[in-house]
Formats: structure tokens, sequence, C-alpha cells
């Protein structure tokens, strides 16, 4: 259950390690059964087997127990674990029942357990591989849930999309801890290098109160490799195209049966301009990152613990082609940008079994982090700096095989320093802005868990939190589960979400434009409903092929929200709280989307996934679609593989529908497009040669070469009220080929 793994795997209850291999047979041939379930009996404490059928799991601290083997088509195996095993093999026979629904990703990159109460896609580590995935924000491509696209055309910043929203709706985690908030929402889904990742969970609508009360559209949470599971040495360098070389490295180390370590190092490096689309102005910015990660992991008898830090270092220079900061800054003869980012995070997580009281634990997540941004964009500056601390201490526990229950605390500390300043070309000044904003925010929670195994489980739970810079709110959330059969699932969920606008790191892109900065409101937290419902249907066919369908709405209705108006005026972005000058009030998000998968034959498998979007906000102007949300999207997705995964094939194709644009009638440089942007789609591929204790791949992204005309308003004077980098819908990158390779011993 969600719940569990909430517990920071609170319950590793021995040193001891189980390794072991899950077979199949296949025209009396022993194959190998990659992304099957393991777990342990009665615990919600597992993993799943590797593409080799590998996989390597901590015994529990009692014995005998009992390990079970899950994967579709199959029938489940359990077998008895005793102190003196190390190493097993399982032989899964053919069965019709079935234990979990895969869908879009191919080849198992992607599937949605019928075990877990809250819908979750996960992401495998098999499918980032089947990606370039230099970092988080582009481990979306063969999802239909996520939206990536770039927030401006100078500064190469990604941002996110969840059912029609901004990825600020959706709370960013790494293993449980709130990760990506505040000063690192614009850039930060860079400070996560695809190769560290193990998984990827994206579940939508609002999710479980003990995460906390900021998730409102989803949840997105990622799991790095694990210093006790992952191998001693991995390396991956890669290289595009355009010159940006990445190199990736871990190494792990077990200093006993107790404790083990990992350090993982990032490179990132772009030093050469490029300008394609010859509008004068880099199209990517140049680049530097330096990202460190460590952490060490002890496994006691019933105590499990986890140390560790991260530190990222990252600079980007860009603007036009013949920009020298140290010619041209603060002056208006050329136009420049300089981001620079400094982040430190120190982290533990703990887990202790509650002993003489059986399925009882204690977890407690703590976290620290200092984030120091700097940022100029032509004549407008912000600096910012962030401090927060987060807590939380979970107990668990059960009244009895139906019934558990949850309740703990946790405190969320922010202190934030703002200050943001635009000049004129005279030097005089424009606007300026100092915001510190300190944030206290103790909060108490309780879940209830109802669960008649295989059949229903109900999730009842609700926080209350004391902001001290706001007030006092509650937050209650609903999730239900119900095995129509045992191929068909289906799931609804409701609850409430809150969220602190940080409107200057939120909104960086458009301070790439000569829009001013306004807040013409006392901003307020944001608040907000979400609905939604979904299921999922599984088909078994021989040869072990499979067939999937999932089908899902969700709404979302916002009380309060930070409107974003760029259609008020072209000269400056407004911000204000909704309902603001009689605006009206209402703003929601209403998001369809279906998914079909079939194996169409052995090792090829073929994805489809259609959504539609309807996202409406009252603005000054009135009602009005959010700008740059398409109103549809449509993905397929089609995965082969060789005899023994030798050779793999992947091919992406996205088609983004129209989105609208803002107001720019009064700029003489806006394109006509009726006030949209057009349809249009987006091609990517990989081809991946597998060795011993190697990969290597190539790839490319935007094969069609499809590219927005001009996404510089004005570029050719970059000081004047025409100037505006930041009306991106579509691709402002061309065609870009890629390789590299995997290294693991």
């Amino acid at each position: 259950m969600a719940l569990l793994l909430l517990m920071l795997q609170s319950h590793a209850q021995a040193p001891d390690i189980i390794k072991g291999t899950v077979l199949q047979y296949n025209n009396s041939k022993l194959e190998a059964v990659p992304y099957a379930n393991v777990f342990w009996l009665e615990t919600q404490k597992g993993t799943s087997t590797d593409e080799k059928g590998n996989f390597t799991i901590e015994k529990p601290g009692k014995n005998p127990s009992h390990l079970v083997v899950s994967f579709v088509g199959y029938k489940n195996d359990t077998i008895i674990i005793t102190t003196d095993k190390k190493e097993i093999r399982i032989i899964l026979t053919n069965n019709t029942e079935l234990s979990e629904v895969t869908i879009t990703g191919g080849m198992e990159g992607s599937y949605i357990s019928r075990l877990k109460p809250i819908k979750t896609e996960v992401i495998t580590q098999a499918g980032l591989n089947k990606l370039a995935c230099c970092n988080l924000s582009e481990s979306f491509e063969n999802s239909a849930t996520v939206d990536v696209g770039y927030s401006d055309a100078v500064s190469g910043a990604k941002q996110i999309q969840m059912l029609g929203l901004a990825g600020i709706y959706s709370q960013l985690m790494w293993e449980n801890i709130p990760f990506l908030r505040g000063l690192s929402s614009s850039y930060g889904l860079s400070y996560v290098p695809g190769s560290w990742m193990e998984s990827i969970q994206i579940s939508k609508g609002t999710s479980s109160v003990i995460n906390g009360y900021e998730s409102v559209t989803g949840q997105i949470n990622v799991e790095y490799k694990k210093p006790q599971t992952a191998k001693p040495f991995f390396l991956n360098y890669y290289i595009s195209s355009e010159l940006k070389n990445e190199l990736n490295v871990f190494s792990t180390h077990k200093i006993n049966k107790n404790l083990s370590t990992m350090l993982m190092g990032h490179g990132s490096f772009m030093g050469t301009k490029w300008d394609e689309n010859n509008d004068g102005f880099m199209d990517q910015p140049k680049l530097n990152q330096i990202n460190l990660f460590n952490r060490w992991a002890y496994e006691g008898n019933g105590y499990h613990s986890i140390l560790g830090f991260n530190f990222v270092n990252e600079n980007r220079d860009g603007g036009q082609m013949d920009y020298d900061e140290n010619i041209h800054r603060n002056d208006t003869v050329k136009y420049g940008i300089g981001i620079k980012n400094q982040r430190f995070q120190l982290f533990t997580k703990n887990g202790f079994e509650v002993k003489g009281m059986d399925e009882t634990s204690i977890g407690i997540q703590a976290a620290a982090t200092y984030h120091k941004q700097d940022v100029y964009f032509g004549m407008a500056t912000y600096s910012g700096t962030q401090k927060s601390l987060y807590l939380n201490a979970i107990f668990q526990s059960e009244l009895s095989h139906l019934h558990k229950y949850s309740f703990g605390f946790s405190y969320q500390y922010d202190n934030y320093e703002e200050n943001y300043t635009k000049l004129k070309s005279n030097k005089t000044y424009d606007t300026s802005y100092n915001r510190p904003r300190v944030e206290s925010v103790p909060g108490v929670f309780a879940q209830y868990t109802f669960e008649i195994p295989e059949k229903l489980t109900v999730i009842a739970g609700i926080r209350a939190d004391f902001n001290s810079y706001y007030r006092t709110f509650v937050t209650p959330r609903l999730h239900v589960k119900w095995n129509i059969t045992k191929s068909a699932t289906l799931r609804a969920s409701a609850g409430k979400g809150y969220r602190s606008a940080s409107v200057f790191s939120e909104n960086m892109g458009y301070m790439a434009s000569s829009r001013t900065v306004m807040i013409v409101d006392e901003l307020d937290l944001e608040e907000a409903w979400n609905y939604g419902i979904n299921l999922s249907k599984c088909w078994e066919f021989k040869e072990n092929r499979k067939a999937t369908f999932t089908i899902d709405f969700y709404r979302t209705d916002f009380i309060n929200q930070v409107v974003v108006d760029i259609d008020h005026s072209m000269h400056h972005v407004d911000f204000y709280n909704l309902g603001f000058n009689n605006t009206g009030g209402k703003s929601y998000s209403n998001s369809l989307q279906a998914e079909f998968n079939i194996d169409a034959f052995k090792r090829f498998n073929v994805g489809v996934a259609a959504r539609i979007n309807d996202v409406k906000v009252d603005y000054l102007k009135g009602t009005m679609e959010k700008p740059y949300v398409s109103k549809y999207k449509g993905l397929l997705t089609m995965s082969y593989a060789t005899k023994y995964e030798k050779w793999m094939f992947d091919f992406t194709l996205q088609l983004n529908g129209k989105s609208r644009l803002p107001n720019m009638i009064m700029s003489p440089a806006a394109p006509v497009y009726d006030n949209y942007s057009p349809a249009y789609a987006f091609l990517l591929g990989q081809v991946t040669r597998k060795f011993r204790n190697f990969d290597i791949y190539i790839g490319s992204e935007n094969i069609s070469d499809y590219m927005q005309h001009d996404p510089i308003m004005g570029a050719s004077k970059p000081f004047s009220n025409a100037f505006d980098a930041s009306m991106i819908w579509g691709p402002i990158m061309g065609r870009m080929f890629y390789g590299g390779i995997r290294l693991t011993i």
C-alpha cells in the first residue's frame, strides 16, 4: 500500500539480503521474467525483477517468512524462506490470474500495480532507458499524463503540466520527501539526472495526507538507485549533435553487512553557441552543472536509516550571440541573460519496528535545504534565497487484518528572501519588489484504511496545519479502490490541496520579455478541490501477450488561485487572487484521458493514448481558456526487442493540439494564428544495442524538424516594448541527434 511506501521502507527488519532469479518456461526453454513483483507476505515491502529476471530483497525480521512472486498471466508462487537461504530460483507457471495492469511505456517500461489503492503510473528503469532522459524533465516523453515544454526561448528551462495545470500544482517528491519547490520550481527538473533514477511514480489527483497538503493535481515521486541493491559501478556518457556533454557516474560500497554507501556524480556542459533560426539569439544558453549526491544506508534488526546530502551548482549564460557579460552587462546595447543556482540539501530517513506489536512501525523523515538563486534577463534582475526545514513523523499500526491506521505530525519551515528589480533604458527604476516571507507550518494528520485483500480498499485521511504567514486550514482526502474482477480495477479519489505561491521563482520565464511584474493584490493561500475516477482493464492472450485499457477523468476546482494574467496588457504580467476586482472567481480544469496498450506480437508492444483538456480561468478581461494548454494530446509508442533483448528499438509520436495564445493584438510583432497555436506532431526514436556489461544507444528527437517559427518576438529590438521570448507553445529546437554508452560493472 501507498502508506507503507511513505514509511521509508521502515519494515526493513534484518540486515540479511536474499538474491534470486525469476524464470519461466517458453517452448521448453527457461527464460527470464523481467519486472515481476516480489514481496513479503502480509507486508508491502517488495521490489521487482530487472531486465534479466534478477532481484535483491532484504529479509524481514521473523523466520520463517513467505516470499511471494507474481507476474501477469502466471500463478503466484510463495516460497518459505528460512535463515540459511541466501540465493533462490523461482520458476513461474501459467495461470489466468492477473496481478497487475501494464500500460503505456512499451516493453514493461511503465505499469500500474493493482495493489496500490491510489492510481500510480510507474516509469521503470527500463522505461527511462528508452529515451535520452538526461534529466527528470526529459523522462515523460512516453507518458500521456505529463506534458513538458519550454518556459521561454532563451533560458533553456523546461516546465511540466499535469491535468492541464502547471507543474507547481503537482507535488514533486524525492523518495517521499518534498523536493523541488520554491526557488527550484523553474530550473529544478534539471537537477535530477536520468541515470540516477530507479523509477518515477506518477499519481493523479490528491495524494495521502501523510505526504502533506500541497498536492492539488497529482504527485511525482522519484526513487533513486539504492546502495543496497545497485551495481558496484555505473557510468553513462551522453553527447548530442549540439555538443551538449553529460557524464553520470556512481559507485557503491558495502562497508559491512549492515552499512552501505553510494556516491553519485553528474556533470553537464554545453559551451557552443547555436542560432539555427537566425534571430540573433542563442537557441540554448551555455550551461555547466555539477551535481553530487551521497547517502549512507544502515540496515539493523528492526531499524532502517538513511543519511545523505545533495549539492548542485549550475550556471546558464545566454542571450544574443555577440553578448559579452564583461562588456554589455547593465546596458541596452546587447541583451544577455545569466542564471546561477546553488543548492544544498541534507536529509535523513529512519524507520523503527515496534517490538511486540505486529505490523507496527514508526517512520521519521527530515530534510534541510538551502538554495541561492541570482538571475538577470536584460535589465531585469532577481535574487532569492530559500532556507527550508522539513520533518515528518509517522506512527502506523493495525486494529485487525482489515483495519489499519496511521497518525503523526509534520513541520515545514520556509524562509524566503526575494528581490526583483527592473530598470528602464535610462537607468531609472521601472519597478522593484522586496518580498521576504517566513512560513512556519506545524501540522497533524490521521489516516484510516479499511482493506479486504484483492477486493476493496478505502483510505480516509484528514490533516490540520497552522501556517504562520496565512492561517490554519484543514485538508480532507478520500481514496477508494475496488477490484471489480481479477482483471478490472475501479478507483476514485476526492480531496483538497493548498499551496503558497512564490510568484517570481515560479514564473521566471516572463522575465524574458519586456513585461513588468505587477502584483496588484495581496496574494493569499491557493486552495482547490480535486475529484477523480479511473478504470483499468487487462486481457491476456497466448504466448504471454496481453492488452490493457485505462480511462480516467479528473476535475480541479479552485476556491482561490494566484492568477497569472498576461492578457490584461502586453506590457506587464499581473498577479492577483481569483475573484479580484469582481472577476467572477472561477477557475477549473477538466481532463479526460484514455490509454490502450497491446503486445501485438512477441517482443513488440504498441501503445496509444488520447487526452482532452478543458481549462478556464476568470481573468480581468473575462473567462478565458488558460494560455499554452493544449486542448488535446495524442500519443503513439512502439517498442520492439530482438531475442534476449540484444537490440531494442523504440519510437514515440506525440500529437499536440492547439492552445490559446495570450492577447497580443497591440503588438505588431505578434504572429497571427486566430489566437491559437497550430497543432503539431513531435517524433523521437532510439536504438539500443546491449552487450554483457554495457549498452550503446543512439537516437533522435524532433525527427520531423518541426519548430515554432520566430519564438522570440521583437528579437531585433530586445529592449523595446515589442520584445517577448515567453510566448512558447511548441518546439524551439530543431532535429537533434544523440548517442551514448552505459557501462555497468
